[in-house]
């Protein structure tokens, strides 16, 4: 019986280790002409991740992963996805937070070790990009 009790005691702590309570659920929205960005993250101290997709005038899309780190007011990693056209793609993904806005960045890419990255020179993040404003998460499904 005592073994039972410890291993229970034991898988609780484990389990309970595990779960990130500073994590938050975030829901955002962007729109650029007719294209609609929708983000899905879950931030917790120093990193993110979640769903992002992107609609083309309503007609394609493309749609994956987003998963990266915070510095500060800047979260930058990458967007895993599956293209329009069929493919499986990988872009250099970088919002800037600005109040309650996140901007999306963009600039010249390039690749090491087979990661796409922005060169730092060209990094800017235009209010012709997308700018993401935070939905409820109902708003969000409703998408």
């Amino acid at each position: 019986m005592k073994k039972i009790a410890v291993l229970f005691i034991i898988m609780f702590s484990i389990i309970s280790c595990k779960t990130d309570k500073s994590e938050q659920k975030l829901f955002y929205k962007a729109v650029n002409g007719e294209d609609i960005a929708l983000l899905s993250l879950t931030v917790g101290e120093n990193y993110f991740f979640g769903q992002y997709e992107v609609r083309y005038g309503g007609s394609s899309k493309d749609i994956g992963e987003v998963r990266g780190d915070i510095f500060g007011d800047t979260l930058k990693g990458k967007f895993k996805y599956l293209s329009y056209g069929g493919s499986d793609k990988i872009a250099p993904f970088v919002l800037l937070k600005h109040n309650e806005i996140l901007k999306l960045g963009s600039g010249s890419i390039s690749t090491y070790m087979n990661i796409p990255f922005y060169i730092p020179e060209t990094l800017e993040f235009k209010d012709a990009d997308f700018q993401f404003r935070k939905i409820d998460r109902k708003a969000f499904e409703k998408l």
